[in-house]
Order: structure tokens, then C-alpha cells, then sequence
């Protein structure tokens, strides 16, 4: 476990805790104290989070090329002046157990996305986004309830590269919807990637960590 400092302006992600997951809520760092932390009420698309006081969620964040996990409890929603939770400030951080690749925090709606059925035959997904790429795995979340070793096939595009990415992913985990939610959130890594893709992949990570740094968001 290791220690890391939040500062107003650090974008973070906020997933509900109880059920966990189904898909990661965007919010940014209001101000911290020794006794709480406000940040902006998380938001998904067009969609705020619902949640009440005295529920646990989890804040994970990027420094320095790595993801770190803050468990957390609200302790307050806000109304007014804007609204926005307040939060008992995270003491420890979990590091991602995706080590050996840096875990871009993204959004990427797959231009075809499918499960493999009997005889390989593809039966494609309901509505489905990556939430995070690397160059061993992904995670996304999706409608269709998969289970743990399906195979998926993937095609997505890669912002500043001509061509789409082409992989089959193995399902390591599923997490089921949050309470009121519907999206699975779906834990994957790459099957037998060809060399080539997994450089383009890692090519594009570095080049959204080169352009976050220089915006301060990293």
C-alpha cells in the first residue's frame, strides 16, 4: 500500500463501491483538508451519480504513469453553492495489479464489438465502451452479461492512427452492475496480439500520457 496526495484540479474517477463497478463516474478535486475532501458531483456522459450519504465508493486516479485506488465514504452530498460530494479523505492507495504496462483511463466506444458462441460464431454485444486500454488488456464495460473466459473480438480506433486495432481479448473478471446501473464492467487481456498491434497500443498510450502531462492533467 502506498501513499499518495490528492490536490484540488486532480481529475479522478469514482466508481460506487457497494456491488462495484459497472462503469467509472469523472469528477475533479474541489479542495482537501485533514477532515474531508470535496470534489465535483461525478458525472457519466450526460448522467450524474446517484449515491447517499454514509455510501462507500472508490477513487482511482493517475500519477506518474501509475493508477492508484483510494477507497472512500461520502460523508455529505451537496446542493448548493454547486453541487458535488463530500468525502473522508483516502488514508491508503492501491496500486493496479496491471503493472508491467502503464493503464490509460479512456473512453473508446469499439467500432464492432462480439463474443465468440459454438463454432466461433461471433454474436455481437449490446452497447459497449472501454473505460481503459493497455498494451496487455482493457477494461469495458457492457449491457451483455458475459462470463469469465469468454473470448471477445474487438475493432477500435485509435485517436491519431489511420487504422483500427483488431484483438480477441480473454474475459478475466465481471463485475455486475451497480446498484440502479446496468453496464457490466468487464475485466480483459489481449490473446495472442500480434507484435505489431500491441506497439501501435503502446504507441498511442505514450502518446495520451505525452499530451496529458503537457495539459496538467497527469
Amino acid at each position: 500500500m502506498d501513499y499518495v496526495d490528492l490536490s484540488p484540479g486532480t481529475r479522478v474517477s469514482v466508481v460506487p463501491a457497494y456491488g462495484d463497478s459497472g462503469a467509472a463516474y469523472e469528477a475533479i478535486v474541489r479542495s482537501v483538508s485533514e477532515v474531508d475532501i470535496r470534489i465535483s458531483m461525478p458525472q457519466r456522459d450526460q448522467e450524474f451519480l446517484a449515491i447517499d450519504a454514509g455510501e462507500p465508493l472508490t477513487l482511482s486516479t493517475s500519477v506518474q504513469g501509475q493508477i492508484y485506488r483510494f477507497p472512500s465514504r461520502v460523508r455529505l452530498v451537496e446542493e448548493s453553492p454547486s453541487e458535488g460530494l463530500v468525502i473522508e479523505p483516502p488514508v491508503e492507495a492501491e496500486q493496479d495489479e496491471r503493472r508491467s504496462y502503464y493503464r490509460l483511463l479512456t473512453r473508446i466506444v469499439p467500432r464492432y464489438a462480439a463474443v465468440l458462441g459454438r463454432a466461433d460464431a461471433e454474436v455481437p454485444l449490446k452497447t459497449s465502451v472501454i473505460l481503459d486500454v493497455s498494451g496487455g488488456g482493457l477494461q469495458m464495460q457492457s449491457l451483455t452479461r458475459l462470463d469469465v473466459g469468454a473470448r471477445l473480438h474487438l475493432v477500435f480506433a485509435l485517436d491519431g492512427d489511420p487504422l483500427e486495432v483488431d484483438l480477441y481479448t480473454d474475459v478475466l473478471s465481471v463485475r455486475p452492475p451497480s446498484r440502479g446501473g446496468q453496464y457490466h464492467r468487464v475485466h480483459g487481456r489481449f490473446v495472442a496480439a500480434p507484435r505489431a498491434e500491441v506497439e501501435r497500443l503502446i504507441r498511442y498510450v505514450t502518446r495520451q500520457q505525452i499530451e496529458r502531462r503537457r495539459k496538467g492533467l497527469l
